[in-house]
């Protein structure tokens, strides 16, 4: 039968953050705008280790999101996105012993809020629900809400610097929070280093370091680690996948607030993992690295 292939970009909830930043001092747009993310990758077959045979993924996701600003400095937005990532697993494949995964569904709900409490300071505060579990699960089986605060000083015209923190819900209970350098830093006409530019909805960090070729084309590298758990069906428990990608990427601008990026990479240190309802450990194994490419699209009107 034939898969549907979905999943990812999602430029990460602490992306969005950063480009709100970014695009202080260049908005000339009216107080409503409207924006579309949007995005698909594929990761080629990676040797299980403890088990005999390969696994792929391909993901897209797009979301789409309405914002409205009273000044430069300050609004308020909704996002609203859905997509979906096809393990494809060779047949027989098991995670010692158990079985892995099919297709996995992404629904996710964010509301960002910029605001600007002194000229140089800007505060970011993304609160989110959103759910990932496996076709034949339901929403509410994978549903967890969050924030992402993240306060930024503007030093000069070249470097904005301040950090947050992100908390979020877990599925087995409990919650977890890790803390965030927001970072966004011009170090020269043309190049510039930046946090949060990632290409999964996940909740790791990122770093980018990107270069002007000139007013439309743009090259970038960057690293982030991502880490997104699902409710499995039938009642199995949580499934998890965690790597860091290593991605290279060219990008094109043909306006302002649109952008087309085709990027390759490599995904290191994967690891694939089963738990119960509680998060306890069932079945556990780390995958070889793997080659990914993708596309992306961005824009605001």
């Amino acid at each position: 039968m034939q898969r549907r292939w979905t999943l990812i970009l999602s430029i990460s909830l602490l992306f969005q953050g950063t480009c709100l930043i970014a695009e202080e001092q260049s908005r000339t747009y009216g107080p409503w705008v409207w924006g579309i993310n949007s995005g698909y990758v594929h990761q080629f077959d990676a040797g299980v280790d403890d088990a005999d045979g390969d696994f792929s993924v391909s993901r897209a996701f797009i979301a789409g999101s309405l914002s409205y600003a009273w000044d430069r400095k300050t609004s308020v937005g909704v996002s609203i996105g859905v997509g979906e990532s096809d393990y494809d697993f060779d047949g027989g494949v098991s995670i010692e012993g158990l079985k892995p995964w099919d297709e996995i569904r992404e629904q996710r709900v964010s509301v960002p809020i910029r605001l600007a409490p002194t000229e140089k300071s800007s505060l970011i505060i993304i609160p989110s629900v959103r759910s990932y579990f496996e076709d034949g699960a339901s929403f509410s089986d994978g549903q967890t809400e969050g924030v992402i605060m993240a306060a930024g000083w503007r030093f000069s015209d070249t470097l904005t610097l301040g950090p947050g923190f992100g908390w979020f819900s877990k599925l087995e209970g409990g919650s977890s929070a890790f803390p965030i350098v927001l970072l966004d830093w011009k170090i020269t006409d043309r190049l510039s280093l930046g946090t949060g530019r990632g290409l999964a909805a996940s909740q790791g960090p990122g770093l980018s370091l990107s270069y002007a070729l000139d007013d439309t084309w743009t090259v970038s590298g960057g690293a982030r680690y991502e880490k997104i758990q699902f409710a499995l069906d039938d009642n199995r428990g949580i499934g998890e996948d965690s790597a860091v990608p290593l991605v290279a990427s060219i990008n094109y601008s043909p306006w302002p607030m649109t952008k087309v990026s085709a990027f390759a990479g490599v995904e290191f240190g994967g690891k694939l993992e089963l738990q119960d309802s509680s998060g306890r450990t069932l079945a556990s194994s780390d995958y070889d690295s793997a080659p990914m490419v993708g596309l992306t699209l961005t824009t605001r009107f």
